[in-house]
């Protein structure tokens, strides 16, 4: 009995080893397929990439990707045809579909088929849930339509269309090649019937811009902001947080949209977190004279890209989320809603001084990240007010001993007015916390917004219950107004509101303030933001410094299990 059982474990471990060798030559064969489609030998690399796709293994809906764009690579657009179609088919939910769709697209207009590619591109349209891929259909859609495509043709589709969405895309659509073929009157007939019966669509404000003036005097006075963000991540993956902020964004001029006459359009661009496309988009915004102001990047890396592209443009850009120090030096044009690190340590030092009158302080702050750079902020600014800082300790994030840290700091126990600790990494404070009870260090703490993550605030409310910290962003969920405009936002978006939604709607917002009681040119533009105009947001207050840089805060305090706001503090230069 026991031969036989140890002759069968044999067995699986021979399968499971076969097995697995299988897969490794599997993906060793597929990633060799990739060097050569890389190195361009298109047609070697289609003999490969068809022997991966007919057998079941991980990488096979890849290789039947790789497959179509070996065809396209090839001009072999007929084939490329049928196995795009296959593939669609097949593999409907796969992570390749988008970019599937957009290949069939290809293949579609290279032999001529002009409506088969437009009716393949109002299917992306429909089966997509990337939103840079969605803008990417409109736009192909629009391009096919107004070039190959007749107002009969374009009916036809219009006709059968049943989403409203759609629907009202394609009557957008329609009303523009009416226009082109000089039949005006049908268009103004269809922007009508879009501005009647599609009210929560995107088309529904293009439809009554169009029609608040004649077409000269709107090309006149035509305001337009543009919007870079990063839909999609170097690898072609949605980035959700950029479409949240996006949705933000829409929203803020949907609002101002609403009951204006002179409508204030968007023109959407996706960065793909890529230098090149992101120079391409800068130079097509400064080329378009309509587009007033521009709102992005989001992070750092792309914001010094635009950065060191702006002496090509008198264009201003506000980003929501950046927060590298150097972005705002050196150039009149670049904005940071989000203030950086050292001006989060400096404002604190203001309000800590100047609103609450504290003049003896401690410091104790992690070597990592940020840390450093919010203490030395913190503890220049303080100084130079006149404050104390009485005693400076460091220590490693994460580490499990910091009592000679707070023995040194406890020596001056009868002398501190409270102690700044900003944290680089949440964990850090229940370790800190736990060594303050052991050694009766009981003074008031400040502290950054990682604490509004951490543990062990509640092993002791007489420590906690005197932390105060800054945020760059706090929700007020218990708040009206807030109640209100998330109901709104919810019945019009179908989306609930989340952090990243903020940071796009509140940054919208304040351009918005900008734009309303000016006439807007670039210039003029540039001269209500450098007013130090204030927005007050729902995530965060925004007014620029001299620098560029939003000095507002939210200065929040922990009581009994929860933060809660004190003010949306400003700061200054």
């Amino acid at each position: 009995m026991n031969k036989l059982k140890l002759k069968n474990i044999g067995l699986i471990l021979i399968i499971l080893a076969f097995h697995i060798t299988a897969q490794s030559s599997d993906e060793q064969k597929f990633n060799e397929a990739v060097k050569l489609f890389k190195d361009r030998k298109y047609q070697t690399s289609l003999t490969n990439f068809k022997v991966i796709s007919d057998k079941e293994n991980p990488n096979q809906t890849a290789a039947k990707f790789f497959v179509v764009k070996s065809l396209i690579e090839l001009k072999k657009y007929y084939e490329a045809e049928k196995a795009a179609i296959e593939f669609l088919e097949k593999f409907s939910s796969s992570k390749y579909a988008d970019e599937v769709n957009i290949l069939l697209i290809k293949s579609f207009l290279e032999q001529k088929k002009y409506k088969s590619a437009f009716r393949q591109s109002i299917d992306l349209l429909k089966s997509s849930s990337s939103t840079s891929y969605k803008i990417d259909a409109k736009s192909i859609a629009q391009k096919i339509a107004g070039n190959y495509l007749s107002s009969y043709d374009l009916k036809e589709f219009s006709d059968k269309e049943n989403d409203k969405k759609i629907k009202a895309f394609l009557l957008y659509t329609l009303a523009e090649l009416y226009s082109l073929e000089g039949q005006s009157d049908k268009g103004i007939k269809i922007l009508e019937e879009i501005v009647n019966e599609y009210p929560h669509t995107d088309e529904y404000f293009l439809a009554r811009n169009l029609l608040s003036s004649n077409q000269n005097q709107q090309v006149k006075d035509e305001i337009i902001v543009g919007v870079i963000l990063p839909l999609t991540d170097k690898d072609g993956k949605r980035n959700i947080a950029a479409e949240e902020m996006l949705e933000g964004i829409k929203y803020a001029f949907h609002e101002i949209n609403f009951n204006r006459d002179n409508k204030i359009g968007l023109l959407i661009r996706d960065s793909k977190r890529n230098e090149e496309e992101i120079r391409d988009i800068v130079q097509e915004f400064d080329s378009d004279k309509r587009v007033k102001a521009v709102i992005g990047p989001v992070y750092s890396d792309e914001s010094e890209i635009v950065v060191s592209s702006l002496s090509q443009t008198d264009l201003v850009f506000i980003s929501p989320t950046a927060t590298d120090e150097d972005l705002t030096e050196n150039n009149d044009q670049f904005y940071q809603a989000n203030p950086p690190f050292t001006v989060r340590g400096k404002v604190f030092a203001q309000y800590i001084f100047l609103k609450e009158g504290n003049k003896n302080f401690a410091i104790l702050n992690s070597l990592e990240g940020y840390s450093p750079i919010l203490a030395k902020s913190f503890a220049d600014e303080f100084q130079r007010l006149g404050g104390n800082i009485l005693s400076k300790e460091t220590y490693r994030s994460k580490s499990v001993d910091l009592s000679k840290q707070i023995s040194n700091l406890s020596q001056y126990l009868g002398e501190l007015d409270g102690i700044y600790i900003p944290l680089s990494d949440k964990a850090d404070a229940e370790i800190i916390i736990s060594e303050m009870l052991k050694q009766n260090f009981i003074v008031p703490v400040y502290g950054n917004q990682d604490w509004l993550n951490a543990k062990g605030l509640e092993t002791s409310s007489t420590i906690s219950n005197s932390l105060k910290i800054t945020s760059d962003y706090f929700i007020d969920f218990t708040d009206k107004s807030f109640t209100e405009f998330n109901q709104n936002f919810l019945n019009t978006i179908d989306k609930e509101i989340t952090r990243n939604v903020l940071y796009g709607y509140d940054a919208a917002k304040y351009l918005v303030t900008v734009l309303r009681a000016i006439q807007p040119t670039r210039n003029t533009v540039k001269l209500k933001i450098d007013s130090g105009l204030k927005s007050n947001g729902y995530h965060n207050n925004i007014s620029f410094s001299k620098k560029k840089r939003n000095l507002y805060l939210n200065i929040l305090s922990y009581s009994d299990g929860k933060f809660q706001l004190i003010e949306k503090y400003r700061g200054t230069e």
